[in-house]
């Protein structure tokens, strides 16, 4: 499948395990990279937004390479929960086959961020 010259922009941010990961996933999954290393306007707006937790600098998104990248599914329904189970349990089970240690945004304490996978 791939992904989109967009997407891999933003994977191309990101440290060399996680682009790995991703392109793996993607050969058999359609899915989009909406974030990798995110600035410090970028992060502050996320984080004013309540779609963050951490302000700049306390983001895995934050460092260079970043050690953190966001990946939904497509076509995108930000609703559609069960979509995002299933592309982060692949992300889970390719990460795991790899030898690639993450974790998933989606077990955090509080705010619930399906896209959301770091390095641990």
């Amino acid at each position: 499948m791939g992904l989109s010259k967009r997407s891999i922009q933003k994977l191309n941010t990101c440290h060399s395990d996680l682009i790995k990961l991703i392109e793996a996933v993607a050969e058999d999954e359609k899915c989009a990279v909406i974030c990798g290393f995110r600035g410090r306007y970028e992060q502050e707006k996320a984080y004013y937004a309540g779609k963050s937790k951490a302000k700049w600098g306390m983001s895995r998104h934050n460092l260079k390479p970043s050690h953190a990248v966001d990946v939904v599914p497509l076509p995108l329904d930000w609703n559609d929960i069960a979509s995002f189970e299933k592309l982060g349990e692949k992300i889970m089970q390719k990460a795991k086959d790899l030898g690639i240690k993450i974790k998933w945004g989606r077990d955090f304490k509080g705010l619930k961020d399906y896209p959301h996978f770091e390095l641990v």
